[in-house]
């Protein structure tokens, strides 16, 4: 599905509006977005001042069922349960089991990626030509920022897509904002080792399966448009770059072409980010722009970060359902997580478990705070499996029921933080604090735990019956 089709179906049920009044790409376009962001409607802008010929969208993903359409699921946990159904069941014995693994593979097949032809043609086009934002008063010019960066890992050939914001820095020059806990970052690392340039793609205005993808935090070693396709049971059309070789999406809207040189840094910054605070003036490699690529009459996709809830928060909590099956993989006595919108993606994450033996808790949060990107995350809440973790008076029930700070709750010192965390007690470095508001099992209290209250379930059901005779209602 190319973005043009996405927008179709929104406009079908309503949730595009179209914008033709001319608006300003320096910070006016940004405030409208913000102030309809939480679950209100996509907005495409077709009279952008300074910008003739060009469109732009934003608030794909303001509301959930938006995503549910875009990776062509009931629910989101069904988009991450297709990439684990191949490594569930039991070993292909019989005929029948061959046969059914036969099938699994066969509608694998169906979502690699395939060869399409370009809806792009070449121009001559700068960055500055871009009808980029800039989204905060103090932020240090217009960026990119939904754009899908492509790299590939120069030792397997696999591809990563990942979104990194690009300050426009010139004509012909770009910030590359990726982080060195990113993947982009590691194949930046691998290539300078070699005193090679990154080769990079950067793509603006994609299928959203792969537009959520480049959000997702990817496991390493798995292809990014693999990965789109499994969780949006559908391939990914892709044509070769003529100046990078890199694998390119064929539908996409517009399209850079370039590379990161070798040990070349600009100050990037300052930008207001999902923190909700503006990330202060840094150092970051340099994209420079080779080629240019657009549709007719393309379509210019940007979103806007800082404080919640907008836009990220809906695709923070996707990658929370998307990753749920994945989890419990890894960690079979996982029964939900929550990120919470004001967590701020990597600030809390409450998880629940069904609890066995002493300890379990921490070692549950321990091992996921060694997990990819959920390494970054500075709070673990662990609550046992009856707590619902998305009814926040809940979780705070059982930190207050069940925790003694003193026993319960880790610091962990000199841990990965995230770049963006200003709170951290150094860049990139910062403590972690675990927190096990389960119930307690006698090895690890040295009694017994009280039992609960609970109403006399003979009495609760006759009160149930006789309900209407009280005259209590209405």
């Amino acid at each position: 599905m190319e973005l043009r089709e996405y927008l179709n179906v929104l406009e079908a049920r309503e949730e595009l509006r179209v914008v033709k009044a001319p608006v300003d790409v320096s910070l006016e376009v940004a405030e409208i977005l913000r102030r309809v962001a939480k679950g209100g409607p996509a907005l495409l802008f077709t009279n952008l001042k300074g910008f003739p010929g060009w469109r732009l969208v934003g608030n794909l993903f303001s509301k959930e069922d938006r995503l549910l359409t875009a990776l062509n699921v009931s629910k989101l946990e069904d988009a991450g349960s297709r990439l684990v159904s191949l490594m569930r069941g039991p070993p292909p014995l019989t005929l029948s089991d061959k046969l059914r693994t036969l099938g699994q593979v066969l509608d694998a097949g169906k979502v690699t990626p395939k060869k399409g032809k370009p809806k792009w043609r070449e121009v001559e086009l700068t960055l500055e030509q871009l009808p980029a934002l800039k989204t905060w008063p103090k932020d240090a010019g217009r960026f990119l920022t939904f754009p899908v960066v492509i790299t590939k890992d120069p030792d397997t050939g696999i591809h990563h897509a990942g979104v990194y914001r690009m300050q426009i820095m010139g004509e012909r020059k770009a910030g590359m904002h990726w982080h060195v806990h990113k993947r982009g970052a590691n194949y930046q690392q691998k290539r300078w080792e070699r005193e090679e340039p990154v080769e990079v793609a950067v793509a603006i205005g994609v299928d959203p399966a792969l537009a959520f993808t480049a959000v997702a935090p990817v496991p390493e070693g798995l292809d990014s448009y693999l990965f789109a396709g499994m969780i949006s049971g559908r391939p990914m059309k892709l044509s070769e770059g003529p100046t990078t070789g890199l694998l390119i999406p064929s539908d996409a809207e517009v399209v850079l072409e370039g590379r990161v040189p070798p040990n070349v840094f600009e100050v990037e910054g300052p930008f207001g980010d999902h923190m909700g605070y503006y990330t202060p003036p840094k150092p970051f490699p340099v994209f420079e722009l080779e080629r240019a690529y657009v549709r007719e009459d393309p379509i210019f996709h940007a979103t806007v970060v800082g404080h919640p809830e907008l836009e990220d928060g809906v695709l923070g909590k996707g990658v929370e359902r998307v990753f749920l099956p994945l989890i419990r993989t890894i960690f079979p006595e996982v029964v939900d997580v929550n990120l919470p919108k004001y967590g701020l993606f990597h600030g809390l994450a409450i998880i629940s478990i069904r609890k066995r033996y002493p300890g379990q808790a921490k070692q549950v949060a321990m091992g996921l705070l060694g997990v990819g990107q959920f390494s970054l995350t500075k709070i673990v809440v662990v609550v046992d499996h009856d707590v619902n973790v998305h009814d926040l008076n809940q979780v705070m029930y059982a930190v207050a029921s069940t925790v003694d700070p003193q026993r319960d709750v880790a610091i962990l010192e000199n841990c990965v933080a995230d770049e963006l965390d200003h709170a951290s007690v150094g860049e990139r470095v910062g403590g972690k604090m675990i927190v096990d508001a389960t119930r307690k099992l006698r090895e690890e209290v040295g009694r017994e735990w009280p039992e609960p209250v609970a109403p006399d379930p003979e009495v609760a059901r006759l009160v149930d019956e006789r309900w209407g005779e009280y005259g209590i209602e209405g």
